[in-house]
């Protein structure tokens, strides 16, 4: 693990004194038991569901629904063309 260490350090151009080595080593051990115990867990939760036979899909029906008045949504949008709302573009095509 200290090997890993130092090599990180090189990468990152890092100057580490050996009781920091020991450290982040130490430190370093106990992140990957506690990723491996979760891992164990979310392994055992995921069992559970598909070995229970409750895996669905939730979904709802679509509903379609009439306003009384549709103009006035689109006259306190803030901005509109016609009978559309207009809103900023976040897809580039």
């Amino acid at each position: 693990m200290k090997a890993d260490i130092k090599h990180l350090a090189t990468l990152s151009r890092l100057h580490l004194e050996e009781s920091e080595i020991e450290a982040y080593s130490k430190q370093f051990d106990e992140i990957v038991a506690y990723v491996d115990k979760i891992k164990e867990v979310a392994s055992a939760a995921g069992e559970q569901v598909i070995e229970s036979n409750e895996v669905k899909n939730v979904l709802r029906e679509d509903v379609v629904k009439s306003y009384e008045n549709p103009e006035k949504i689109i006259d306190e949008a803030p901005a509109h063309h016609e009978n559309f709302v207009k809103v900023k573009k976040i897809l580039n095509n």
